[in-house]
C-alpha cells in the first residue's frame, strides 16, 4: 500500500507539471522596424498595426510575450525551427502550412509596385514586371501571389530581372540610386511612408494591384502546441466578436 500511494502521488505530480508546462504561455513575436506595421521607438517600445494585433490576441489569451526584430528573409526559417513563435501579416501558402498554424485573417493585404516618381513605369499586368529595363527588388521568402510565382518560375533570366534584398531599407536605397526600377511592397506600408517619411518623397505607386488576399497570425508548429493553438483560436474569435479587431483597423484607416 505504501508503494502504491507513492506511485499515485508521483503520477499526480508529473501530471501537474505537464499540465503547467503545457499551459505556460510565453510567446516570442517577430517584428521588423518598418513603416506603420511595426516600428521601434528610441525607448525600445514597439508600436504599429501588427503590434496592436499581437497585443490584442496575446492579451486575450493570457500570454506573456517578447518582441524581437528580425528581417523577413530569416524570420520564416526561424518560425519553422521554433526560434520564434509568432509572425504577423503572413500569407497562407501550402508550403508554409507545413510548419505554421494560421489564425485569422487579420486583414487584407495588397501587393503593389513602388517606383521613382521621376522615372515611372506603366504596369498593367504581372507580366509587365518581367519586361522592365531595370531589376526589381524583392525579398527572399516573400509571397507576391500565385500569378507572380507562376510567371517567376517560367522566367529564365530571374537573376537579371530581380534583386533579392534582406530588408526594406535597402530597397529604398537601391531605388534612390537608380539601381532598380522599383520594388514590390504592401500598399499600406508605402502610403504610410510617403505621408510620414521624407525619404519617400519621390516614391509613387502603380495603380495595378499585383496580388490581394488576406494575411494571418502564423504560429510555429515546432514551438507552439495544439492545445495552445486552440486557446489562440478562441482568443481570436473573442477579439473579433468584441470589436477589438475592427477598432485596430479603424485606428489605421483600414476599416
Amino acid at each position: 500500500m505504501k508503494y502504491l500511494i507513492i506511485a499515485v502521488l508521483s503520477c499526480a505530480m508529473f501530471s501537474n507539471v505537464s499540465y503547467s508546462a503545457e499551459n505556460t504561455c510565453q510567446i516570442i513575436v517577430r517584428f521588423e522596424n518598418y513603416a506603420a506595421q511595426s516600428h521601434q521607438k528610441e525607448d525600445l517600445t514597439w508600436h504599429g498595426l501588427d503590434v496592436d494585433f499581437a497585443k490584442a490576441l496575446l492579451d486575450e489569451a493570457g500570454c506573456e510575450y517578447r518582441f524581437v526584430s528580425i528581417p523577413w528573409g530569416r524570420s520564416l526559417k526561424m518560425l519553422e525551427n521554433g526560434e520564434v513563435d509568432l509572425m504577423l501579416s503572413v500569407s497562407k501558402t501550402a508550403q508554409r502550412m507545413r510548419f505554421a498554424y494560421f489564425i485569422g485573417p487579420q486583414k487584407q493585404e495588397n501587393i503593389v509596385f513602388a517606383m521613382n516618381a521621376e522615372r515611372s513605369y506603366s504596369i498593367n499586368t504581372v507580366s509587365s514586371l518581367f519586361e522592365l529595363d531595370a531589376p526589381i527588388a524583392i525579398q527572399r521568402g516573400a509571397y507576391y501571389g500565385s500569378k507572380f510565382e507562376k510567371r517567376f518560375i517560367e522566367e529564365q533570366d530571374t537573376d537579371e530581372r530581380f534583386i533579392y534584398v534582406p530588408d526594406n531599407q535597402l530597397k529604398l536605397d537601391l531605388l534612390r540610386h537608380g539601381r532598380i526600377s522599383g520594388f514590390l511592397e504592401e500598399k499600406y506600408n508605402i502610403v504610410y511612408q510617403v505621408q510620414n517619411n521624407p525619404d519617400f518623397m519621390k516614391v509613387t505607386i502603380s495603380p495595378f494591384v499585383i496580388n490581394s488576399e488576406p494575411v494571418y497570425f502564423a504560429f510555429s508548429k515546432t514551438s507552439v502546441s495544439k492545445l495552445q493553438i486552440k486557446k489562440f483560436e478562441k482568443a481570436f474569435l473573442n477579439i473579433k466578436k468584441s470589436g477589438k479587431l475592427a477598432v485596430i483597423l479603424k485606428k489605421y484607416n483600414l476599416e
